[in-house]
């Protein structure tokens, strides 16, 4: 199956809506580019306050790393 083209903008918005299902907090979500694909990443502030923000964030990311990949600038 083909991956969707996605703008970081519209990754992070899809990002943040799946963890309010969560309701575990309301982290910072930053998407980053790597030689892989992209990486999401919370700062340590929210990690901190949010003890289960990271894993919450892996589980997220894998689900989406399966359908999405960013779009070229």
């Amino acid at each position: 199956m083909a991956k969707i083209a996605i703008s970081n903008a519209d990754l992070v918005w899809i990002f943040t809506e799946k963890l309010k299902s969560f309701r575990d907090g309301d982290p910072a979500i930053a998407i980053v580019p790597n030689k892989g694909g992209w990486t999401a990443i919370a700062s340590r502030n929210d990690r901190n306050h949010h003890p289960r923000c990271a894993q919450r964030i892996e589980q997220v990311q894998r689900e989406l790393r399966e359908i999405y990949v960013l779009a070229k600038d």
